[in-house]
């Protein structure tokens, strides 16, 4: 699990310091409320407490004007039976052409980072249909599975979505958990 969290933040920090950013900004609580947090998957089963002090939320205005908002959360490495990493980001591009480019361009630097930690992505296809395309993926490692990996465009917004350690397979369950917080970020205005 260690492995697949240090390849996706060296995968995010890549895209980071390419990118170029303007500024870091605060995060609000209706920019938190946005994100699939770890504390949101207990009536799931997930039964560590106390999950707010293992994550951190940035903010940040690139140069183009785009923006994205990311939270992150791994379990302590002390952690053996809640052992859990969640990272959701949530971009707003200039444009819905620049959205598309971000999210191929974010598939691919994905699809790289899983391959090197061992790690194959299972798509089932039409599991959540949200915005205007999106996809849901359990993560395998060892033919077992470990997680998943979501990724949602909507116009000019994508949310992405990894998380190892823990994993669903209902696309009923999916809903319940991530539609208020998709419904959320599509409405969202940045400030």
């Amino acid at each position: 699990m260690r492995t697949l969290s240090l390849s996706m933040t060296s995968l995010a920090l890549f895209v980071f310091v390419a990118a170029g950013c303007e500024s870091n900004l605060p995060v609000d609580a209706h920019e938190k409320s946005m994100a699939l947090r770890a504390a949101d998957l207990a009536p799931y089963g997930y039964g560590l407490p106390a999950t707010e002090k293992y994550e951190t939320f940035e903010k940040t205005r690139f140069f183009d004007g785009s923006q994205e908002v990311r939270y992150e959360f791994e379990s302590p490495e002390s952690e053996q039976e809640h052992v859990l990493y969640l990272n959701v980001t949530m971009t707003i591009e200039k444009s819905y052409s620049d959205a598309m480019v971000s999210q191929g361009a974010e598939r691919i630097g994905m699809t790289y980072g899983l391959k090197s930690s061992g790690i194959t992505q299972r798509e089932i296809k039409d599991f959540y249909k949200y915005g205007d395309s999106s996809s849901f993926y359990v993560l395998e490692k060892n033919g077992k599975p470990i997680g998943n990996l979501y990724s949602m465009r909507d116009g000019k917004r994508i949310y992405t979505l990894v998380m190892s350690g823990y994993y669903f397979e209902e696309p009923a369950t999916w809903k319940e958990l991530v539609e208020e917080k998709l419904k959320k970020f599509s409405a969202y205005k940045p400030g």
